[in-house]
């Protein structure tokens, strides 16, 4: 065989070969949606502050793992904890008073009954001097009708005159005891109104005290939240991780003044980790979520991942520039726009462990398998 049909022979041979790959390729591109722009994402929780303060410690070296809930920084808690005791001193101080308050209530109330008794025994004094007077009435009454019928018996000079001395002395007895009795029942009765007078004054004390109790108990409501606001901020002088992932990014330094809402680091999680894929919008009539993805890593090359189609973004990526563009002003340019599509990868595969976000990877969607 001579070179020329050697070379034909070879010719016919690379031709078939490349019409062979050719058609190969052709088929795979027209169930697959491929593109080079995508890259691995993940969760990435900033670490701030809810304090401010001097940094004190710090628990972490940089791209170190940490678990939710590890504590990371410590900041100076001198100023924290002055203000603790001085809302522990300020709600001992309320409660002492509503202490006093109580007991000037108690007292209140003791001096409330003991007025009360008093107009009791003051009523019965009453009582007791009205009886007094009608008696003493009733004798009056006796006494000088006596003495009248013992005046006309002395007239008659039937009765000698010593008995009607002694008729009218009885008499005059009887009116001197019937006064007295008058003066006991005005005594009883100034009695009761003073008795009754000093219960009035009395129970107005009462309430009034009742109402510094419920001014007290205010007090310590608003001192107990005080307390608890400033145990709360000194629980935020120690810093805990958000999240469990890796330390990154790390911004402090101890000695370091820090602000609450102050970023000090990032946590990146790497438990749960996607592929954010930027396909055309030509590209996405068969795409639909559920369909397999076949992933390859630039950083690994010659290993691949698989996954699904998540969800597709709410909008193109150009809609959440900071200038997004307005077809509205007359210099419009038609451009092919590119939707974020979410992939999530499959974690069985060994090189999952490994991925980073950000990390740079190429897609495939199979449009004819779920």
């Amino acid at each position: 065989m001579n070179t020329k049909t050697l070379i034909r022979v070879g010719g016919i041979i690379v031709l078939a070969i490349a019409l062979f790959f050719g058609y190969s390729e052709f088929k795979y591109l027209q169930r697959h949606e491929t593109t080079d722009d995508a890259q691995i994402d993940g969760d990435v929780n900033p670490v701030i502050p809810k304090a401010s303060g001097y940094v004190k410690a710090i628990r972490f070296k940089d791209n170190q793992f940490v678990k939710e809930g590890d504590t990371l920084v410590v900041l100076d808690d001198a100023d924290y904890r002055i203000r603790v005791a001085q809302a522990e001193a300020a709600l001992q101080s309320a409660m002492a008073s509503d202490r006093v308050s109580r007991s000037q209530v108690n007292v209140a109330l003791a001096t409330v009954q003991n007025s009360q008794a008093g107009v009791q025994t003051a009523k019965n004094q009453v009582a007791t001097a009205q009886a007094n007077v009608a008696a003493a009435q009733a004798r009056a009454r006796k006494a000088n009708q006596d003495f009248e019928r013992y005046g006309r018996l002395l007239a008659e000079k039937t009765v000698p005159q010593q008995q009607y001395d002694a008729m009218q002395a009885e008499r005059d007895a009887a009116q001197a005891q019937l006064q007295a009795a008058q003066a006991q029942l005005q005594t009883a009765q100034s009695q009761v109104n003073a008795a009754g007078t000093q219960t009035g004054v009395t129970s107005s004390q009462s309430r009034a005290t009742k109402g510094q109790i419920s001014v007290a108990q205010a007090a310590i409501k608003q001192r107990q939240t005080d307390l608890d606001l400033a145990n709360l901020q000194l629980s935020y002088t120690v810093v805990l991780a958000p999240a469990s992932g890796v330390v990154s990014k790390r911004s402090v330094q101890v000695g370091q003044l820090v602000q609450a809402g102050q970023a000090l680091c990032s946590i990146v999680s790497n438990s749960t980790l996607w592929v954010t894929a930027n396909f055309k919008e030509t590209q996405l009539n068969q795409m639909q979520p559920g369909q397999k993805v076949d992933i390859d890593v630039d950083a690994f090359d010659g290993e691949k991942l698989t996954g699904h189609v998540g969800s597709f973004a709410g909008a193109t990526g150009a809609k959440f520039t900071l200038l997004p563009p307005d077809n509205a002003t007359g210099n419009y340019v038609k451009v092919v726009q590119r939707v974020p599509v979410r992939i999530d990868l499959d974690k069985n595969s060994p090189l999952y462990a490994r991925l980073r976000p950000g990390m740079s990877v190429t897609v495939a969607v199979d449009l004819q398998e779920k």
